[in-house]
Parts: C-alpha cells; structure tokens; sequence
C-alpha cells in the first residue's frame, strides 16, 4: 500500500502536471490590454487536453456569478497552450473574486480608480529575473508596498544572453514559466490580490534581429497579450489621469521612423492627461553604458525632444544594473524646465558602480525599484531598495510639468 501511494505521488509530481495544474494553474498572471479602471486580461498555462478558455467572475460580496469566454494559443512547437480572457465592463476601484475552467480555486484582484479621489500606488522597475535569490527578495518587498501593479521594463525573464547560446526553447520557455510562478506565489497584496503585471520589451526577453528583418517568433509575443499581437510598444490609459507610454528601445522596433511618429501622435493626443511617463528598456541618460552609444544617441535625438515638447513627468529607464535620477534635461542640456530620466534595471541583478556624470543627480549601486504614487495635487516617485529602505525621493506635479531640481525632495544613503 505504502509502494502504491508513492508511486501515485510520483506520477503526481513528474507526470500528473497537467491534473495538478487544472486543479490550480502553477502560472497564472493578469495584466492588461485596455483601460484598467474597466478591465482585467487574466492568462494562464495549461496542457493542450484543459478545459475551454473561461473565467467566472463577481464582485466581491455578491452572490452570483458571470462568466466569460476568452481564446488560447499554442505555445510554438510545445504542448501548452496560454489562455486569454479579458474580463471588460468592471466597474472602477472594485475588488473581485475570480475562478478558472473547473473552479477548484477563487482568486482575487482590484480594478483602478477612474479618478485620483485616493492616491494611487505602483511600482517601475526593470532587469528583473537574472538571480533568482535576488529576485525573490525584491518581489518580497515589493509585494509589502501592496502596489495596484507593477510594470517591468525589460529583461524580465533574461532568456536570451550568453547562457542561452547554446539552449533551446525548452529552456527558454522553462525560465519564462519559473518566472510566473515565482510571480504568482510571491506577487499577493496583505488583502490577497493578484498584482498585474505591465511588460516591456527588453534586449533580453527576445532573440536579436537584424535592422532589416520584421519580428519573427518570440516567447514574449506568445505569453503577454498585448492589443495589437505583435507590436511592442503603446500606451496604457488610466482613466483620465495617467498614460504609461510602453516602448521599444531597438529590439524588435526601430527607436526612430514608424515607433517615433506613433509617439508623437500619442503625445499630441493625450496633452491634456495630468501624469505621463515613459517607461522602457535602454537609456537615454545610461549611468553605467556609454552616453555615446547607438541607442541612447537616437532616443535623445528622437524620443527626448518629443518627451520635452509635451511635457512628460518622467521617463523610467532600465539596462544599466544601476539606480540613478538625472537632473532635469531638455535639449541634451540640466535645465529647470526638462525631463527627469530615473530607474536604471536593477531588480534581480548584481547591481553595478554608477559614474559620476554630470546629468546625474543622484546615483547609487544598489538593488532596487521605483514606486510611484499619485495623487490629485502632486506625484511622488522613491526608490525602493530590497531591504525596504527609501534611498532617494523625487516630487512632481500634475500639471503636465516636471518640478525643478530645487523643488525636488531627495534622501540618498551611499
């Protein structure tokens, strides 16, 4: 009988995942393709012989459910399939329960307020799972500062650099699935939500091409939904007060020509929306990389001028295994009336020695994340190292400008 019972728990652990994982999906995410105040896009990974892609959904406190469809795709050249199902018509700022295919386990998450009636918290980080120990230890902190979500700015899940040269897609997509895992234990609020999750193409997450090749097959494409399949970079509207413009720094699209005139047009279209920031991968203003290099040249030439006309808040950038805040920068020059570039991708990584430059404001070697909070009359951004220590401070406002230097609050342990 004791033979028989470990046999079964044997077959449990290395040839009954597809049974435990319809019980309850070891990777299971949200995030989003359209509005959060009114959406939530739920994935999750199954074996091809799992039920229908189905979410059953409700309020929390009510008693009935709904349900709603969705479509799954088969992973290239594997067996899983990943289920997408956006749940739309939610109402704002609004707690619900959730439950997949056979409902053997319940699930919540929380929608964003339409309006900035209470301050609203999340995080911006980047370079996330290199070392899984350090990366672990980040989340937990992250996941102590109970954020609405957290958006990752590439080189989430480092599946293509050095150590996968002579690996296959096996690995690949083995990493990218230890990734959601880790994220689905570790990433719950004290109130037990699910933190979505915002993704942004690194030079990691993707196979390098050449400048004359189109995407081709990506992991990245395959597991995130995005609202154009395919397409890298947008902007995620929050009600009216928030734009996150998610974008590719060269890695399956050009910084300039078709992705700048999109960014212009977004830009000009949303003028009038309190807070915009830019959140993406390589740096304009690096603190460890070469000033001069290829992609930090052509951002500040054709993003930069763009960001400065239309007065971004802030910019967010990641790469560099670093932390930093510039100076406000506007025409490649510190002046009061610029852009603030801050962040540097130091999530789960050796954090490296930052240069003393002179459009760096503060620097430091550390591991660390950005957690932004808004409110109606002002924004404030702190760096979080992964000791849960505020080392710098940096204050904004909601009228589509960036504070000067000297209004600026800061707190910096070397």
């Amino acid at each position: 009988m004791k033979g028989l019972l470990c046999l079964v728990l044997g077959w449990i652990y290395l040839g009954g995942a597809s049974f435990a994982e319809a019980l309850s999906p070891s990777v299971l995410y949200l995030t989003w393709m359209h509005d959060p105040t009114t959406t939530m896009t739920v994935q999750w990974h199954t074996k091809e012989d799992a039920p229908a892609s189905r979410v059953f959904y409700r309020k929390m406190g009510e008693e009935s459910w709904q349900e709603q469809g969705g479509v799954y795709t088969k992973i290239h050249k594997t067996n899983l399939l990943v289920h997408t199902v956006e749940l739309d018509e939610l109402d704002p700022d609004t707690k619900y329960q959730f439950e997949l295919g056979k409902r053997e386990e319940t699930y919540l998450f929380q929608t964003l307020p339409k309006n900035l009636d209470r301050p609203m918290k999340f995080i911006i980080g980047g370079d996330a799972y290199f070392y899984l120990s350090k990366f672990k230890k980040m989340n937990q902190e992250i996941a102590r500062q109970d954020p609405a979500f957290v958006v990752v700015g590439g080189d989430i899940a480092y599946t293509n650099n050095s150590r996968a040269l002579f690996r296959d897609q096996d690995w690949e997509l083995k990493r990218w699935r230890r990734f959601f895992k880790e994220w689905k234990e570790q990433m719950v609020t004290s109130d037990g939500r699910m933190i979505p999750i915002v993704p942004v193409l690194g030079n990691h997450d993707i196979r390098q091409i050449s400048p004359a090749q189109k995407p081709r097959y990506f992991l990245f494409y395959e597991l995130f939904a995005l609202p154009n399949k395919g397409v890298s970079f947008r902007a995620l509207d929050v009600g009216n007060y928030l734009t996150l413009l998610l974008l590719d720094t060269g890695h399956s699209y050009h910084i300039e020509g078709e992705q700048t005139k999109w960014l212009k047009r977004a830009l000009s279209a949303r003028e009038n929306i309190s807070y915009k920031l830019a959140v993406y991968h390589i740096g304009a203003y690096p603190s460890v990389y070469p000033y001069l290099g290829n992609a930090p040249q052509k951002i500040r030439s054709h993003w930069s001028p763009l960001f400065e006309r239309y007065h971004l808040n802030a910019a967010f950038e990641h790469h560099n295994h670093a932390y930093k805040r510039s100076h406000p920068m506007k025409k490649e020059l510190i002046d009061p009336d610029g852009v603030v570039y801050m962040g540097d991708g130091s999530w789960g990584v050796n954090p490296r020695k930052p240069k003393a430059l002179w459009y760096l404001d503060k620097w430091a070697q550390v591991n660390a994340v950005c957690r932004v909070t808004l409110k109606s009359q002002s924004g404030l951004v702190q760096a979080v190292n992964n000791k849960g220590e505020i080392i710098d401070s940096w204050e904004t406002s909601p009228t589509s400008r960036s504070t000067s230097c000297n209004e600026s609050l800061f707190l910096l342990y070397e």
